[in-house]
């Protein structure tokens, strides 16, 4: 069997660059978050009685593709890893990093969320120990159970498995032939966007059908954005001439990025938009959602083009952005709707009350997290310490015998 490819060195300037834009990643959905809650296009979980358009067009603007930037960030991460993992130790990896804490966060992370909503629309009036048994019953939206924001987990973790198979056999010879066909296709003038293709298609097949829920089983419109997304991400890793291809391509995405966005936001200021999406499998709602995706992936390039060419340098913010993003992501939202919840029956201007719930919502978390890695690193002390004392036993019983 023939061996696999070398991977690229796991130091130097494209993985600075790659961590520094998933630590912007985490932020932008932040920010995303708190948004929402102002937003007058849509009902998040704690809405203010007060809405901003200018709050909203923040969401319109960023919500088409930081998550498949996520993804596609996920994809390189995982060439890496299947880089110096055997197959079970990387699925073992995977489901210690993705799963456990998704099956943790549905438990303690949700509910509270959750409670807080039905309170906050006057569903339930009990406390939080007399709701949690209810947050069993049925699944949200018309119950309780959810997995909320922890839906990227569970796709990722599906993806994770997915697509094994098809990266294994781009890291061995007989897959070169595949990506040299796909070099040859983005790295023609302005080819990068010819790669949106897959994503025109999917959002106009399926989302008529099957708008996005966030429900593993039936998100598939969602699914084949960001499957597309996490492939994309390993070939990134795996070939260089994509990388040389942004580079040279960027600006010119940056351009049809400015410009979809531009229209979205023009949609929505005229009322043609979000409310009144085109009638499925119309002409305009073909043409709707061949801006969108071109939209979404045009800023993913962008992003990913201005990491290369500036965000490749190691400093002590990065270094701590890689040591709390991922908790910062799994606490943020449960924090923000707690200040929402509080902030926005205030009688006080909504400026006043958007930056109160960005202020608590970005102490909070840090704080949340914080005390989660202080009692993970106290749990870990624990476990070494009773596993000497049970290896001491252990020998001193031998000795004895």
């Amino acid at each position: 069997m023939p061996k696999p490819r070398a991977p690229t060195p796991l130091v130097g300037p494209r993985l600075v660059y790659v961590d520094r834009l998933r630590v912007f990643a985490v932020l932008a959905v932040f920010i995303i978050h708190v948004c929402e809650v102002f937003n007058p296009w849509d009902e998040w979980h704690i809405t203010a009685p007060v809405r901003s358009r200018i709050l909203g067009e923040i969401v319109v603007v960023l919500a088409p593709w930081i998550m498949p930037l996520f993804m596609l960030l996920a994809g390189v991460s995982a060439y890496y890893s299947l880089g110096r993992r055997k197959n079970g130790e990387y699925l073992r990896e995977r489901a210690r990093r993705l799963l456990v804490p998704l099956v943790l966060g549905v438990l303690t992370l949700v509910p509270p969320q959750v409670y807080l909503e039905r309170r906050f629309r006057g569903q339930f009036s009990g406390s939080f120990i007399a709701f949690y048994p209810h947050f069993f019953d049925g699944i949200y939206p018309t119950g309780n159970f959810s997995w909320h924001h922890l839906w990227f987990l569970g796709h990722l973790a599906a993806y994770s498995v997915i697509a094994l198979p098809l990266f294994r056999f781009w890291q061995h010879r007989r897959g070169e032939g595949m990506l040299q066909s796909l070099a040859r296709l983005y790295s023609s003038p302005h080819g990068l966007l010819w790669l949106a293709l897959p994503l025109i298609i999917e959002r106009t097949l399926l989302w008529g059908i099957l708008p996005e829920r966030h429900m593993l089983e039936s998100d598939w419109s969602n699914h084949a954005l960001l499957l597309v997304a996490y492939v994309y991400g390993f070939v990134l890793a795996a070939t260089p001439s994509l990388g040389k291809a942004i580079d040279a391509q960027w600006r010119w995405t940056f351009v049809v990025a400015l410009l979809t966005s531009a229209v979205l936001v023009t949609g929505i200021w005229i009322g043609a938009l979000p409310g009144r999406l085109p009638a499925s499998y119309s002409w305009e709602y073909a043409g709707f959602w061949a801006l969108y995706a071109i939209g979404a992936w045009a800023w993913v390039v962008t992003m990913l083009g201005v990491g290369r060419r500036w965000l490749h340098r190691e400093g002590p913010e990065l270094r701590y952005g890689r040591e709390i993003g991922y908790e910062f992501y799994l606490f943020h939202q449960p924090v923000i709707v707690a200040a929402a919840y509080w902030v926005v029956a205030w009688r006080v201007g909504l400026l006043e009350q958007f930056i109160s719930v960005l202020a608590i919502s970005a102490c909070g978390t840090w704080i949340s997290v914080k005390f989660f890695r202080s009692g993970n690193a106290a749990v870990r002390s624990l476990v070494h310490a009773l596993r000497v004392a049970v290896r001491e036993r252990r020998t001193l019983a031998a000795r004895e015998r």
